[in-house]
C-alpha cells in the first residue's frame, strides 16, 4: 500500500466514523453531595478527526466539552474555604489532542478491526490528557480545574 494511498483510503473508511464521535468520561475527582455521600462527576466530550491533506495527518480535536458538577468540590487544604460549586458546564473548543502520521494510519488500516483500534488509541489519549476547565467559585472567581480522567468509554 503506498503511502498516499494510505491517507485516501484512511479518509474514506476511518475519518466519516470520527466526525463527530461523543465520548463519556468520569473524573477522579467526586462531588460533595448532601448526607456525605460523593457523586461522580461526568462529561461528555465531542470530538473530531479530519484529514490534513497539507501535512498528510488525522488530526483529532476536542470541540466541545458538557458536564454538570453535581456538589461541591474542595480545593486544597482542608480548612481553606475555596470551593467548586454545583453548575452546569458547556465549553467549546478546538484543543488538538491526538495527531497521526501515514505510517500510524498504515498500521490501523491493517489491523483486522481498524476502527476498534483507533477508538483505543483516541481513548487512551484521552485518559492521558491534561484537560483543564475553568469552574465557579464559591468566591465569585473561576478557577482552573484537571478533569483527571478516570474512565472514558465512546457513546
Amino acid at each position: 500500500m503506498q503511502l498516499m494511498d494510505t491517507v485516501s483510503e484512511f479518509d474514506s473508511r476511518i475519518s466519516p466514523t470520527f466526525e463527530a464521535l461523543s465520548i463519556k468520561v468520569i473524573s477522579f475527582s467526586t462531588a460533595d453531595g448532601p448526607h456525605q455521600k460523593d457523586y461522580p462527576i461526568e462529561f461528555e466530550i465531542l470530538t473530531r478527526t479530519k484529514i490534513d491533506l497539507y501535512t498528510q495527518e488525522a488530526i483529532t480535536h476536542i470541540i466541545s466539552i458538557q458536564g454538570y458538577i453535581p456538589g461541591s468540590i474542595s480545593i486544597g487544604h482542608q480548612h481553606e474555604s475555596l470551593i467548586i460549586i454545583p453548575q452546569s458546564v458547556h465549553i467549546e473548543c478546538n484543543y488538538k489532542l491526538l495527531s497521526i502520521d501515514k505510517k500510524d494510519m498504515q498500521r490501523i488500516l491493517q489491523h483486522s478491526q481498524p476502527s476498534l483500534h483507533y477508538s483505543e488509541w483516541l481513548i487512551d489519549v484521552i485518559k492521558n490528557a491534561n484537560i483543564i476547565v475553568e469552574l465557579k467559585t464559591n468566591q465569585n472567581t473561576l478557577t482552573e480545574w484537571p478533569l483527571g480522567i478516570k474512565s472514558a468509554v465512546i457513546l
